[in-house]
């Protein structure tokens, strides 16, 4: 078994919810030991989030599996103490609060580089360091409504609808947060220097809206289902004769391989669809042609036909169908695990292999403050010390 990509990095996490989180995971999953810090008696506010009768939270071992667990008083002045000494041996910090509550808790980057010199300091915000709107507060859905996700669905009347098209700022927050990370570290080994880094939730939704974005403020059309087809793009939703969906759909031009895996030829002669320009003429006609040869058929017989001739395609899937996708599960995005506390889970795996190998689901997320002890003796301290800490209320 080779070596994990992270192994030996230590990261110091002080995020919550789900931007920051999901970026830590990735790491975890990769090797890194990711060192939660927690408020005492609640911890994150995430353990909380469609709990079950038997205290099992989903979104919370979603994010914070393979980490540790350390439950701090950080406005004490003896809890600001342990973290310098937590800080002095990890090689990054990572924080997504509203901008300014690190260093009003002395706990920003000048006070924890001054005691790491070589620390990487990763912070997300809602909108950026800098502007109007730097230190205001926000979430995974306001951040998809400032950077367009709400207009990407369109409209219903003359409203924007309510909910956020992909992709979910969250999640594409933590990619970019941890890519940013990930190249601080790079930096470091290469500068023997600190670094900062800073994401944001708005930041990162017009990063993956960008194609759109750059069409329309240079003065062209946005492609969308809503203006006209794309050159050479044709897509379709149809369903099968067992009713489940399938979607066929192509950008550079695969209309013969098409027709000869639909077995019909014939549509390549016809005169509504011999050039490009007749097939976007046509567009409605020709999906309605393609979709009832599809209905022919149960939807999963279509994409090894589409494959054997290159033209991609998929069904839709549903999340249950995911959970039991094959080949999810043979690039274990889908994996079993278990538990002694809960048993049997399927969980969603990491999405990146090395040298052969998955990152790794280790263990769920961590109980609150399960790892203080553990980790107060690592920076010196005895055990009647940490006693006292506790008695004093300053970790849990």
């Amino acid at each position: 078994m080779s070596r994990p990509l992270l192994d030996g990095i230590r990261v110091l996490d002080f995020t919550q919810f789900q931007q920051g989180p999901s970026a830590t995971v990735l790491m975890s999953d990769l090797g890194a030991e990711v060192i939660k810090v927690e408020r005492l008696e609640v911890g994150d506010p995430s353990r909380h989030v469609g709990k079950r009768a038997d205290g099992f939270c989903q979104y919370f071992h979603t994010h914070h599996r393979g980490k540790r667990s350390i439950a701090v008083d950080l406005r004490s002045s003896e809890g600001r103490e342990l973290i310098f000494e937590l800080v002095k041996r990890v090689d990054v910090v990572t924080e997504n609060f509203k901008p300014g509550v690190m260093d009003r808790l002395g706990l920003g980057w000048d006070e924890l580089r001054a005691q790491n010199p070589k620390l990487v300091y990763a912070s997300a915000s809602g909108f950026g360091p800098e502007g109007p709107r730097a230190k205001s507060t926000s979430w995974a859905s306001v951040a998809g409504a400032a950077g367009g996700g709400m207009w990407a669905n369109g409209v219903k009347g003359d409203k924007p609808y309510s909910n956020v098209a992909a992709p979910d700022p969250d999640q594409t927050g933590g990619m970019i947060f941890a890519f940013a990370i990930a190249s601080a570290l790079v930096a470091r080994e290469r500068t023997g220097e600190g670094q900062l880094v800073q994401t944001s939730l708005y930041g990162s939704q017009i990063w993956g809206r960008a194609p759109a974005i750059n069409a329309l403020a240079n003065g062209s059309i946005v492609p969308s289902a809503r203006n006209m087809p794309i050159s050479n793009m044709f897509t379709l939703q149809a369903q099968g004769a067992d009713g489940e969906w399938l979607f066929v759909g192509y950008i550079t031009d695969r209309w013969v391989p098409m027709c000869r895996a639909l077995e019909r030829e014939d549509l390549v002669t016809d005169d509504r669809f011999a050039t490009l320009a007749d097939r976007n003429a046509n567009l409605d006609e020709l999906r309605e042609e393609v979709a009832q040869v599809i209905a022919t058929r149960p939807a999963a017989e279509w994409p090894p036909r589409f494959d054997a001739e290159d033209v991609p395609s998929t069904l839709i899937q549903d999340y249950p169908m995911i959970a039991r996708d094959e080949q999810a599960a043979a690039n274990e995005y889908i994996v079993d695990f278990e538990d002694e506390r809960y048993g049997k889970l399927r969980t969603v795996g990491s999405p990146i292999r090395a040298n052969g190998e998955q990152g790794r689901v280790r263990s769920l997320g961590p109980e609150l403050g399960q790892d203080t002890d553990a980790l107060l003796e690592e920076i010196g301290c005895a055990p009647d010390a940490i006693a006292e800490l506790r008695a004093a209320g300053v970790v849990g």
